[in-house]
């Protein structure tokens, strides 16, 4: 290329990606690195066609019809043909890396259909795997129980979105399905490809959350292509461009599962959570302390109300800030316009060191909202705000680092005006594991 002889980089491009042996990563870093030659020289459009990665997948599909099912929608005569549909699906668009759960029905079969191309696949289950196995596959019989043992020990990865058991609370699978659409974005997004929604589905709505349909409605506002098998007629419908924005969008669809009430006073509803703290505040004078609550936090408290940011759960002890959001979006913003308030403020006129920094971090899952005795107010438990709480620690001071599962809610809803750039796998604090780590910035910051 640097020679001008574009016809043999074109030869060399092809001789290379024949050699890669369908590794994505070295595709994207080449892309990239050609991308930016041809900021500054031509770059025959042939060269980057040579090393076009294929679409990343997201899947979803209904449940194998329940023994004495009212209503068919997906009967055990449709599965084959319906595999046979995905398969050829799949080879047409080339795809070689998923993100589906493991429901006995259409997630097998678009999980098999993956593997048998030597592809990657991915999943994600809503809550503990031995629940989900009781609640989506077992009425099904041994055999599919089998074939869902295979996929979660044969999967590259497999990830359980909430800890705890179902518990009646579809809100669970929905949740599980943002994940699923928002990681596919967000793995398309790092290899310079698009993603594609692959469903199994039959045409119909009837009002539950956490479905088949629910996934379409939300998929078609990102405007991201998008691939209909019906499972009886297994015909396929191509659906482009971006659609409306649809009131329906978390109601409409099932995925075929017994609506049950949950236990009073043990459901779960999907939050954003931010935790901050200040770095150095340990090192702070006793005389700044009081400076530190009466100008810090209300500049913080200040950005709030300016912005209208209104959190649903607020609370302070130290240095440490707890916040919690009914919207991954607010508590993104909130978390730069508390970022920002930092950086600009001159702290040495207050009293304090000229250069405080925070450390932000934030996550998203479903939580308990309970009434608190000791304290008499309601507060969030669950595993997702101790989650939330690990990742500040890790945080780089001055920054906002999110995990995976957040970066995929706000990459899921179309609104998202934020850049997610992946840090890392990161070890949290307390042996919580470890866990991919995004840092968040808005669009406009990104060159």
């Amino acid at each position: 290329l640097l020679l001008g002889r574009q016809e043999h980089a074109a030869r060399y491009c092809a001789f290379a990606r024949k050699r890669c042996e369908g590794g994505t990563s070295g595709l994207a870093s080449t892309r990239r690195q050609l991308a930016l030659l041809a900021r500054y020289l031509p770059v025959d459009a042939k060269v980057l066609d040579l090393l076009r990665i294929p679409p990343v997948a997201a899947f979803s599909g209904h449940l194998l019809d329940a023994p004495g099912q009212a209503r068919p929608r997906f009967p055990e005569t449709a599965v084959e043909p319906v595999k046979r549909r995905i398969a050829e699906v799949l080879g047409r668009l080339d795809i070689r890396i998923g993100y589906g759960s493991a429901a006995c029905g259409a997630d097998v079969l678009f999980q098999e259909c993956l593997r048998e191309r030597g592809g990657e696949c991915n999943v994600v289950l809503p809550f503990d795997r031995a629940d989900f196995m009781k609640t989506s596959v077992g009425f099904a019989g041994e055999g599919w129980v089998r074939r869902v043992e295979r996929i979660l020990a044969e999967s590259s990865t497999v990830e359980v979105a909430t800890r705890g058991a179902y518990g009646g609370n579809d809100h669970l699978f929905s949740y599980a399905n943002r994940l699923v659409m928002g990681k596919a974005m967000l793995r398309s997004r790092s290899l310079e490809t698009e993603p594609v929604l692959v469903a199994v589905w039959d045409g119909r709505r009837n009002g539950a959350v956490g479905g088949t349909a629910e996934c379409i409605e939300s998929w078609k506002r990102s405007g991201f292509p998008m691939v209909v098998i019906d499972p009886v007629r297994t015909t396929e419908t191509r659906v482009e461009g971006r659609a409306g924005p649809s009131a329906s969008v978390r109601q409409a669809g099932t995925a075929g599962r017994a609506v049950r009430r949950s236990s009073p006073g043990t459901d779960r509803q999907t939050v954003a959570i931010l935790f901050a703290d200040l770095a150095g505040y340990s090192r702070l004078e006793e005389e700044q302390v009081p400076r530190y609550v009466r100008a810090f936090l209300a500049a913080l408290a200040d950005t709030l109300r300016r912005r209208r940011l209104r959190p649903v759960y607020k609370n302070t002890w130290g240095d440490a800030i707890c916040l919690v959001f009914a919207d991954p979006l607010a508590a993104a913003d909130c978390a730069l316009a508390m970022r920002d308030t930092i950086r600009r403020t001159d702290w040495n006129a207050h009293g304090l060191p000229r250069h405080l920094k925070l450390r932000i971090g934030l996550h998203a899952g479903p939580v308990y909202h309970l009434d608190e005795p000791l304290m008499e107010r309601r507060n969030f438990f669950g595993f997702h705000v101790n989650q939330a709480a690990r990742i500040e620690p890790i945080t780089s001071p001055g920054n906002v680092y999110a995990s995976e599962s957040f970066a995929a809610l706000l990459l899921e809803d179309p609104r998202n005006p934020f850049d997610c750039r992946y840090v890392g796998v990161v070890v949290l604090p307390k042996e919580f594991g470890s866990y991919p780590i995004y840092h968040i910035k808005r669009l406009t910051e990104v060159g």
